[in-house]
């Protein structure tokens, strides 16, 4: 989950960066997250933590946990890489966004027991809170669709609304440690990817 959360975006967008450096037409990043990352009160990064391998080695795996610290790590990315592209040459050649569709309905609670996701969708439809793909997707083309100077931001829920993130989204130390252990883990896939070819 943190590999497809979090490793994967990272290493797409490790790859596609000069590429879009040299656009000559402002680019943008955009990241899908989610406001479960505010579940995560701490965190330290490690190899093994930002892997997902630390969280195979419990006897049960934690995935709603595992899932937000993924959305964290990709929170922290976010704000990181803004700040990296913020001291480029070309500053507003590359905006970065974090957007939160909140509460959709889709299929993510399927490793859970049926009757608890079942009560669970119940429970946030009764609240208002339960929305379809169709009004989900609203905050992501809210965030595509953004002026060229937006960036470093995370839109929430659509109409364009933004939030501040949790407290530790904002941590730059933590982010640049992040983004350091993350950057040691793609060169390593890059490295094995040239082996096998």
């Amino acid at each position: 989950m943190v590999s497809t959360n979090y490793i994967g975006p990272f290493c797409l967008t490790k790859l596609l960066l000069p590429l879009l450096e040299q656009s000559p037409i402002p680019s943008r990043v955009v990241n899908v997250t989610s406001f479960t990352h505010r579940n995560v009160s701490s965190m330290e990064v490690t190899r093994e933590t930002i892997s997902g391998q630390w969280f195979s080695k419990l006897s049960s795996y934690p995935f709603a946990h595992v899932y937000e610290y993924s959305k964290l790590c990709l929170l922290l990315f976010t704000y990181e890489l803004h700040r990296q592209v913020g001291l480029a040459e070309k500053p507003h050649s590359v905006s970065v966004i974090a957007t939160d569709p909140g509460v959709v309905k889709t299929n993510i609670m399927r490793e859970i027991p049926s009757c608890l996701s079942w009560l669970a969708f119940f429970v946030l439809k009764l609240l208002g809170l339960l929305q379809s793909p169709e009004v989900g997707i609203t905050s992501v083309l809210d965030a595509v669709h953004a002026p060229p100077e937006t960036s470093g931001v995370y839109f929430f829920g659509g109409n364009g609304r933004t939030l501040r993130s949790s407290q530790l989204s904002y941590n730059s130390k933590l982010a640049k440690d992040l983004w350091d252990a993350s950057s040691q883990i793609f060169l390593e896939r890059q490295l094995a990817s040239r082996d096998t070819t």
